[in-house]
């Protein structure tokens, strides 16, 4: 047996460099193939996401975003009708009572969608926090 290890050790002593050189090749390659690249999510700064994960979190960025804009305009919608109901009682019309509860409908209507916005994103945030 110690002659097998004064062997080695004599091969290593004159092949130091490749030796070495052996280490770091295994070394890179062992990183090169296992470690997948990181980088901080702009989303959650705590977590570092590869590639994959910040794809999926900039989908459902963007989802989150053409919803937030759909709001937006059904909100800008229901103020102009509003306005267009006190433009026509100001000028002396009368207020259709059908038109009035369509309108008190569309305001339950919004504020269920928000209702809904708001539990769809805290059950987002805990899923996301679980996973």
């Amino acid at each position: 047996m110690k002659t097998v290890i004064e062997k080695v050790r004599t091969m290593l002593r004159h092949n130091q460099f490749l030796a070495m050189a052996v280490v770091v090749v295994l070394v890179l390659g062992a990183w090169l193939i296992g470690c997948e690249s990181t980088v901080q999510s702009p989303f959650n700064p705590d977590k570092q996401v590869t590639r994959a994960q910040l794809q999926n979190d900039w989908e459902g960025y963007a989802k989150d975003m053409e919803l937030a804009i759909t709001d937006l305009d059904k909100q800008d919608l229901f103020k102009q009708k509003l306005f267009e109901l006190g433009v026509v009682f100001a000028q002396g019309g009368t207020v259709n009572p059908l038109g009035a509860g369509i309108t008190l409908l569309g305001i339950l209507g919004l504020g269920a969608a928000g209702d809904n916005l708001k539990k769809d994103s805290i059950i987002k945030t805990l899923q996301n926090s679980k996973a």
